[in-house]
């Protein structure tokens, strides 16, 4: 054991995760090595100050001894008095096994993760460390990929630890040795045509042959990364609340930052949205969308939405939100008209309120999208296209073709939300648009 590796004991793990009376540790529990160690520290932990404590084994059903990897988990808990609970997945697709099996196992165990007393451990150790080092060094990861394994997060609605990031598979063999643990071995950690095993099997052996404190040295860099990253996103949150309104970028606020502070904003803002673009696809959305000429109107495809740049704002658009309605309504004095395509509803009231249009009718037509329609709102001077009160407006040209229209006699007497060519004292209704 190093000199900087504290003591792997029951006490350890009471001190490193401060567990109180209340605490509620679930242990993702696999029957290997790693987190059979672990549930006997937890055990043996619980001895020394009570604390809520279960099991949960996930079987993916990838292997066919994974009902026995169950029946063995559940042996372990029932010796040590430990509750136990097992949960199966179905894993659909062919691509990325290992990342789909990872995603099922962590939504399987967020349910049991209920609220901030409530916290999963995993039994990731210092040499996996090592291997998520090695394989963001593959995929080109920047400083958070580089940071590795995270020793705490959160977790559904609590926390995610992980407790033995401090130790090597080495260290945890000789504690089950000492314990005389027993452990399951699973065969698929053996096949090579995963990266992981691959990299644990192949890689890191030669390295740390050569340079036994490779792991140790890799770790602090790690931190290092990690530290700054940590700061990185400080200060980028910042930004981004200078940058972003109503959910747009402001481009003008963006273009003051530092060229390399834009694209840590831009990520984190797509990030809110489930997002992570390639660093090739942000040099299409700065080159072609955000530094396109000031009347253009360029579309960039991103997963499921579009981004769209408009009056100096960078939207990010689902499909609904661009979809045009095609469907005609017909409305006679109804309190609320519901429209299509997740456009909202239309409110018709008799008593005046507050933002609403006044119209002097009973009885209109509500369509989408025709913008040649000519229109003189109350007050004009003259009629125009309604496409140009739309530009005078500075209304989206996508959401132009979403905002309801009321004609009557096939003549535009009002566009939702924006203005009506009646005046107060006409008023039979008062119309209001909830988007």
């Amino acid at each position: 054991m190093s000199e900087l590796t504290p003591e792997l004991s029951p006490r350890y793990l009471l001190q490193t995760l401060a567990l109180q009376a209340d605490s509620h540790v679930v242990l993702a529990l696999s029957g290997g090595l790693d987190s059979v160690v672990l549930l006997d520290l937890l055990a043996k932990a619980r001895l020394l100050q009570p604390f809520a404590l279960q099991a949960v084994y996930v079987n993916h059903g990838i292997s066919s001894f994974a009902t026995q990897w169950g029946d063995f988990c559940a042996q372990q808990c029932q010796v040590r008095g430990v509750s136990f609970t097992q949960r199966q997945v179905e894993l659909h697709g062919s691509d990325n096994l290992e990342h789909r099996a990872r995603q099922a196992r962590y939504d399987a165990l967020a349910e049991f993760i209920r609220d901030d007393t409530h916290m999963l451990l995993s039994a990731h150790h210092g040499d996996d460390q090592l291997e998520s080092l090695l394989l963001a060094l593959k995929r080109g990861s920047g400083a958070a990929g580089l940071s590795g394994i995270a020793a705490q997060r959160r977790f559904a609605a609590g926390t995610l630890v992980r407790p033995l990031l401090a130790f090597n598979r080495a260290e945890l063999a000789s504690y089950a040795d000492e314990n005389r643990l027993s452990w399951v071995s699973d065969d698929s950690n053996s096949d090579l045509r995963f990266e992981r095993n691959f990299i644990r099997h192949q890689v890191s052996p030669v390295l740390l042959q050569r340079w036994p404190h490779f792991a140790a040295s890799a770790a602090r860099s790690m931190q290092h990364l990690a530290d700054l990253q940590q700061l990185a996103d400080h200060y980028t949150e910042q930004a981004l609340a200078q940058c972003v309104t109503d959910n747009c970028l402001q481009l003008a606020a963006l273009a003051s930052l530092l060229p390399l502070q834009q694209d840590l904003v831009i990520r984190r803002w797509l990030s809110g949205y489930g997002l992570n673009p390639e660093s090739q696809w942000l040099n299409t959305l700065k080159r072609q969308v955000i530094a396109a000429r000031v009347d253009a109107t360029p579309v960039l495809v991103l997963a499921d939405y579009q981004l769209r740049r408009y009056d100096g704002k960078l939207y990010l658009l689902s499909a609904a939100e661009v979809q045009q309605p095609q469907q005609v309504l017909t409305w006679q004095e109804e309190s609320e008209l519901v429209l299509p395509a997740q456009c909202g509803q239309l409110y018709f009231s008799v008593q005046p309120q507050q933002g609403a249009l006044p119209l002097a009718v009973s009885a209109a037509s509500v369509v989408f999208g025709q913008l040649s329609l000519r229109f003189k709102p109350a007050g004009a001077a003259v009629h125009k296209p309604l496409k140009q009160w739309f530009k005078l407006w500075r209304v989206p040209p996508w959401q132009r073709q979403r905002i309801p229209l009321l004609l009557v006699n096939n003549e535009l007497v009002a566009v939702a939300g924006y203005a009506s060519s009646y005046t107060p004292p006409e008023a039979v209704y008062w119309l209001s648009w909830r988007r």
